[in-house]
């Protein structure tokens, strides 16, 4: 019998997680503009695994593209770049490992975009930030509880409308107009801006409770508003009143 030498592992490689936000100018009409940026980005994510295969979880976010102002025929479009990188990743040049991984980065950009250069708009194409993406980051996002409402308050509103006497609660600080109708009472309108006198009414009870005479209803109905009459569109009604139409 022989055995084989025990092999003792060294100790792992430190990795960090950094994201990229990466800029691709594509000439394309607004209808092919997508799967344009789509087939130039995914040419870019294979080179960049061949140029770095000890890189791991590469993932692309595109951003949809949208029209250039300045330049007619170029759609402009984000990706964000994600991928965990190993502390003994390399480049000629480079000081350290996220300095090698920048570097890789646009010169395999600028490759995939001379390559495709039918498609690119190379002025404009470009590499932007290289940062750490902490793990807060990557949590999904929890959506918050809508906060409870709570009942609104209800004043009571007497309406004499047609010969006939209605009595309802709507919600207090309430359009009066909207109030009512939402109850059942038809008090006719046409506009619901105050250039109009179709939902005239004459407050019977309870003005001191209603919201001030505004310029549009001054303008419409002219010294009938001393009399007690209202545009009632115009009223917001924060307390009881009594109204005929």
């Amino acid at each position: 019998m022989f055995e084989l030498p025990w092999e003792e592992e060294g100790p792992a490689v430190p990795e960090t997680k950094y994201g990229s936000r990466i800029y691709l100018g594509v000439l394309a009409e607004a209808e092919t503009a997508g799967p344009t940026a789509a087939r130039v980005y995914q040419d870019f994510v294979g080179r960049l695994r061949r140029a770095a295969p000890g890189v791991k979880d590469l993932r692309l976010e595109l951003e949809e593209p949208a029209p250039r102002k300045e330049d007619p025929g170029v759609f402009e479009c984000w990706a964000t770049l994600k991928a965990v990188v190993p502390h003994d990743l390399t480049r000629d040049g480079a000081r350290n490992h996220l300095d090698a991984w920048r570097a890789i980065l646009r010169d395999t950009f600028q490759t995939t975009c001379h390559l495709n250069h039918g498609l690119v708009h190379h002025t404009s194409s470009r590499v932007e930030i290289t940062r750490q993406v902490f793990p807060f980051e990557e949590e999904p996002q929890v959506e918050a509880a809508p906060a409870e409402e709570k009942p609104k308050e209800m004043i009571r509103v007497k309406v004499l409308l047609g010969g006939q006497e209605y009595e309802v609660e709507i919600p207090k600080d309430e359009n009066l107009l909207d109030g009512v109708n939402d109850k059942g009472v038809d008090v006719k309108w046409d506009c619901k801006s105050g250039v109009c006198d179709t939902c005239q009414i004459k407050v019977l009870k309870g003005m001191e409770n209603l919201s001030p005479v505004n310029d549009a209803e001054r303008e419409m109905l002219g010294d009938k508003v001393d009399q007690g009459y209202r545009l009632c569109c115009q009223v917001i009604a924060h307390g009881p009143c009594e109204i005929a139409h």
